[in-house]
């Protein structure tokens, strides 16, 4: 958990406070993608990882485990359908998903982001908190294919 000063004591000597509702000093890049006009559907690789989280206050979304720093990801507002959902593991709170494909509809909204060293996808927008998200990790680094 991160601290700022404030009005938490620690220590009896200086004074912090939980990082809930600043915004992020850095926000990472993140890309949102251009307005869709017709359905597309984004064929998943075998080695995809497929999260349902929510966005937090500052507009970051749930993390999806330390292991996946660095990794590329695709960040889907609302909670998707996917093709040939199955369970792959699960750690405490934590569920992991694989499948085939996900449809993505003209009015959803989709960012390109990465996944920082906590294993948390960048910022969204504090415009999103509260919202349930949808988070393709791309194992690989070859891009996903998408299909019109």
């Amino acid at each position: 958990m991160q601290w700022r000063k404030g009005d938490y004591t620690r220590c009896g000597k200086t004074r912090f406070t939980r990082m809930t509702d600043r915004a992020p000093n850095r926000p990472g890049k993140v890309e949102p993608w251009p307005k869709q006009y017709r359905k597309l559907t984004m064929q998943l690789d075998p080695s995809d990882r497929i999260f349902f989280r929510s966005v937090n206050a500052r507009g970051i979304p749930a993390g999806v485990g330390a292991g996946n720093a660095g990794r590329a990801c695709t960040v889907i507002i609302g909670h998707k359908q996917i093709e040939g959902l199955e369970k792959v593991r699960s750690f405490r709170d934590l569920e992991e998903f694989a499948g085939s494909s996900v449809e993505i509809l003209p009015d959803d909204l989709v960012f390109s982001s990465g996944i920082d060293s906590i294993g948390a996808p960048f910022s969204v927008g504090k415009e999103n908190k509260g919202k349930d998200v949808t988070i393709i990790v791309h194992v690989d680094v070859r891009p996903c294919k998408i299909l019109g």
